[in-house]
């Protein structure tokens, strides 16, 4: 059987007999025939367009090209129009990005990318003033270890010490450790 006519017999919405099914299922096309088909499907169109031109008039020949420009040109406005769509989202999530970028400078938050998500999550505008001071405010109070901490660089300076480690005598020093310790009652 012809892989033709069962074709034909589907799509006639005959019944399939199970041989006919069976064809079917084991049917895998390859690469080379299939490529051959595309090339000949290409082929047929290109055929089938030049039959359409002949037997067309002219001011409908120039109808139909007027309407396949006309067509790729709103395909091209409607990507065109998406691509500056999209190119204006990223603008302003740059320009937010920035804005917060600034705010958790300025008020010593340790993590932008969170403050950005906060900042989206609360609907806060980091330019404004009258909606980031509370916020921040709150933030600081709420979870203080989101902020950075004013420390001087360096070790910090002990405070002197009545007699120096160096100078005392390390017996005295377990002695009189031993004579305060406490003593266990039983």
């Amino acid at each position: 059987m012809n892989l033709n006519d069962i074709i034909g017999k589907a799509a006639a919405g005959e019944v399939l007999s199970e041989q006919e099914r069976s064809l079917l299922a084991k049917f895998r096309p390859d690469e080379k025939s299939s490529a051959a088909l595309e090339k000949r499907n290409r082929e047929l169109e290109m055929r089938l367009e030049e039959l359409e031109k002949s037997a067309l008039t002219e001011p409908e020949q120039l109808r139909r090209k007027y309407d396949s420009e006309l067509a790729r040109m709103q395909e091209c406005l409607q990507s065109t129009g998406a691509e500056r769509d999209a190119a204006k989202k990223e603008l302003e999530r740059i320009g937010f990005r920035n804005r917060v970028d600034r705010l958790a400078k300025d008020q010593g938050f340790a993590d932008a990318d969170y403050l950005e998500y906060l900042c989206s999550q609360n609907q806060i505008d980091p330019e404004s003033t009258d909606a980031t001071e509370p916020f921040m405010k709150s933030l600081r109070e709420n979870s203080p270890r989101l902020f950075k901490l004013n420390l001087a660089p360096g070790a910090p300076e002990l405070p002197p010490a009545a007699t120096p480690v160096s100078q005392r005598r390390v017996g005295n020093d377990i002695a009189s450790l031993l004579a305060d310790a406490p003593t266990i009652n039983d």
